[in-house]
């Protein structure tokens, strides 16, 4: 898994805004704290509504992001997510609110999941690692922002 990991990253922290402040050292250090998971296709990784715990970034595959309509069991995909795209980053600043979409593979895919309760740890045995990693998501979380306005901007 680390291996996996610390190639990824390697090869993608230009593009991975939340390990773009991270030297190799610190990537080599962060690793312990991050675990692999698979979606086979039409598998849903998290539901509207549930509790939300983790970050989890692409490795390979396709997700799409649903929202619930208006229209009862209706849902609209508002984003197909690729290799490299974070899903669930609200989760790690909202603790206590439920997950604002639902997250399902449209292919079989592969991701890096880290836990909120991972990310404490982290914080608390490497906190200048921490704040990287938090200015990392903030980054994150400020892109798909302008990226809603402009969208919302866009229809009106």
């Amino acid at each position: 898994m680390s291996d996996v990991l610390k190639s990824f990253i390697a090869e993608n922290k230009k593009q991975l805004i939340l390990f773009n402040l991270l030297s190799d050292e610190d990537v080599g250090l962060i690793l312990p704290y991050f675990e692999m998971k698979q979606c086979s296709k039409g598998s849903v990784l998290f539901n509207e509504g549930d509790r939300g715990d983790y970050i989890g970034i692409i490795v390979t595959g396709r997700l799409d992001v649903k929202k619930e309509t208006e229209f009862k069991g209706k849902q609209l995909i508002i984003a197909s997510l690729k290799e490299g795209s974070f899903v669930g980053e609200m989760s790690l600043v909202n603790e206590n609110e439920p997950r604002s979409a639902t997250v399902k593979a449209s292919e079989d895919s592969e991701l890096i999941i880290l836990k909120r309760e991972s990310l404490d740890a982290l914080n608390e045995k490497y906190p200048t690692i921490g704040i990287k990693i938090l200015k990392g998501l903030n980054q994150v979380l400020a892109v798909r922002l302008r990226k809603a306005v402009e969208r919302m901007a866009s229809i009106f």
